[in-house]
């Protein structure tokens, strides 16, 4: 794009190039072929009966003391909050609210419902000064917040201690170089959920997992799968991506870079393309979960299969019952690795005074709404409404002796919530970097093509590793000198040329991942 009342130097530009060629050339006749630093992240859920014996974050007196006031201020303080909860979780909220609002009088709750996650609403709202004091997103996105400084770090107001309250994993979501910039509220990730009046067992394998589908396909005239990878943005994907041995980010020189150009994303996009266009057994929904076309199949036992996460739990155990089965993705037969989800988290945040013209005593009004609704009530209640897998470690617990027990009615549900705990067993950790912001666009632009047949997967690979350098360079997260995983010598340099003659925009883009 030209810049009006510029004359444009062309012997500038000139120059400019063959700097580039010149490194290209330099780096190339030194790196040769460079290696993949792999720092594959597995986790999982475990049960542990310590809980901090201090801190309770139940107590309304003692609550007030953790944020520094001995009584109630003598006027009412008001507080915004965005909702990103589903129905089902609303309701659970809601209960939760009446209490707070009881237990805090002087706390004027002010809530927007129905606010979507991983969008950009958050940044228009904090560009203009009119973010929300509390915010609920995903840890992901709170990550490029915080890094942008659009949130507190609460690690500034809260003891370290605090941490001890919530499961590992999900605290472990929240934390950035060392800063707390968020408490969790729940545990995410896509499962396997399947309909047993088509599929009596889940597949433990892909060659399984096709023979089923081949099967359910070929006896009762159904979809076997459905699942829309071309209307995604890389979150469920990237659970079969690391099941074919990849992984988003490798490490070069110790600096962060993309991964995404391999073999393995060739493999995964291939694997799913036999499935829709050679096999024909998977549907190529043109939208996701329970909304979408996946979900609306699912329900109408059009389809066997589909991968979906516990947030939209309800909607299939309404229509589908005792017929429901979860569990956990199942093992790449060509890698001998299972397909291994993202494992975050929802939570709340804390915007910075600069974006949502806090006062300080509404900051410590806020902190105190964050702690309550991440207590043990509040997340027990979440699970016991909701189904939603609980972050505190009390309630964590709870759930599981729940489960133990066979407590959950209808008594069906205990199998199903078997399953989808079973999946914590095999996921990765949420990246919560801020480069992690600029995977999402750069992963659906080319996946779409891809699944359009404009692209074979070798070039969607190539494209969306371009597509994703080119944005972190443009955004100041990586240097275009530095030495990038194998990529094409001149579509590396003109990766670098566009990065190098493109103005700097800083976008953050809806991302479909629910």
């Amino acid at each position: 794009m030209g810049r009006k009342g510029k004359k444009i130097d062309y012997k500038a530009i000139s120059k400019t190039l063959v700097a580039v060629i010149i490194v290209v050339v330099i780096v190339i006749a030194i790196g040769g072929i460079y290696a993949y630093l792999s720092s594959q992240h597995s986790t999982s859920l475990t049960s542990t009966t310590t809980t901090s014996s201090v801190l309770n974050i139940s107590n309304p007196q003692a609550l007030m003391q953790l944020v520094g006031l001995s009584t109630a201020p003598s006027t009412p303080v008001t507080i915004t909050v965005w909702n990103s909860y589903s129905t089902s979780e609303n309701q659970a909220f809601n209960e939760t609210l009446a209490q707070f609002e009881q237990a805090f009088p002087w706390i004027r709750v002010q809530v927007t419902y129905g606010v979507g996650v991983g969008t950009s609403q958050f940044e228009t709202a904090a560009k203009a000064g009119q973010a929300p004091i509390v915010y609920r997103d995903t840890s992901d996105s709170g990550g490029a917040l915080f890094a942008a400084g659009l949130v507190l770090n609460l690690s500034q107001y809260l003891p370290q201690s605090i941490t001890s309250l919530y499961v590992p994993t999900s605290i472990k979501d929240w934390e950035l170089n060392g800063s707390l910039y968020g408490l969790p509220d729940n545990v995410n990730y896509i499962v396997m959920f399947y309909n047993k009046k088509f599929v009596p067992y889940p597949p433990n394998t892909t060659e399984q997992l096709v023979q089923i589908a081949e099967s359910v396909n070929k006896t009762y005239h159904v979809w076997g799968i459905a699942y829309g990878a071309s209307d995604e943005y890389g979150y469920r994907f990237a659970a079969w991506f690391a099941g074919f041995g990849g992984q988003i980010f490798s490490t070069n020189n110790g600096k962060i870079v993309p991964a995404l150009n391999s073999t393995a994303m060739v493999d995964a996009l291939n694997f799913w393309y036999n499935l829709t266009y050679n096999l024909k057994v998977n549907y190529l929904a043109p939208s996701t979960g329970a909304g979408g076309a996946e979900g609306q199949l699912f329900v109408a036992n059009q389809t066997a299969i589909i991968f979906d996460g516990p947030w939209d739990l309800n909607a299939y155990l309404q229509a589908l019952g005792p017929n429901l089965g979860a569990a956990p993705l199942p093992v790449v037969s060509q890698t001998g690795l299972r397909a291994e989800p993202f494992i975050g988290s929802t939570g709340f945040l804390i915007s910075s005074p600069q974006v949502s013209g806090a006062t300080q005593m509404q900051i410590k009004a806020a902190l105190i709404f964050v702690l309550y609704f991440t207590n043990y009530q509040a997340d027990l209640r979440l699970w016991e409404v909701a189904h939603d897998i609980p972050a505190n470690l009390q309630a964590y617990n709870e759930a599981l002796t729940q489960l133990k027990e066979g407590m959950l009615q209808p008594a069906y549900l205990n199998q199903i919530m078997e399953g989808i705990l079973e999946q914590a067993q095999y996921g990765q950790q949420f990246p919560n970097i801020p480069q992690m912001a600029y995977y999402w666009n750069s992963f659906h632009q080319y996946a779409s093509e891809f699944f359009a047949n404009k692209v074979n997967a070798t070039q969607a690979s190539q494209g969306m590793e371009q597509a994703f350098i080119q944005a972190l360079v443009q955004n100041g997260l990586m240097s275009s000198l530095l030495p990038l995983p194998i990529i094409p010598p001149l579509q590396y340099m003109l990766a670098l040329i566009s990065a190098i003659l493109t103005p700097m925009v800083v976008i953050i883009s809806p991302k479909k991942r629910w």
